[in-house]
């Protein structure tokens, strides 16, 4: 299985997890893509940032359109915060979305739409 992962406000947000979650993934032999929206040319830098973090990854991507990347890469499972990159992945594309300020209501307990592509649906 591949599995996509977002640095900003996924990994940033829960490294410990994520440092957990991506080496036992890679134990297992699945193949971790970091997919970031972030100045081209910047992957060293991504690389350094995943290091601290403790991160396991095979590939990192940067990208403005993650979901073509997603597609052409036959990822299967994503990690994001921001709904842009993910509502038009097919249904095959399990997304796991990190709750955020700016996408998630704590005191209504409810989501909200990060982009003009997605339809709140109650």
């Amino acid at each position: 299985m591949k599995i996509g992962v977002d640095v900003d406000a996924t990994i940033t947000a829960y490294p410990a997890f994520f440092s957990a979650f991506t080496a036992a993934m890679a134990a297992a032999g699945h193949e971790i893509h970091v997919i970031t929206n972030r100045v081209p040319g910047t992957e060293a830098f991504v690389a350094e940032l995943l290091a601290q973090h403790g991160i396991t990854y095979h590939v990192i991507h940067i990208t403005r359109d993650k979901a073509a990347y997603i597609m052409a890469e036959g990822i299967s499972v994503l990690f994001d915060d921001m709904d842009e990159y993910f509502a038009t992945l097919p249904e095959s594309v399990a997304v796991f979305k990190v709750r955020q300020h700016y996408n998630f209501d704590f005191g209504e307990q409810k989501w909200l739409c990060s982009s003009k592509t997605t339809k709140l649906v109650e």
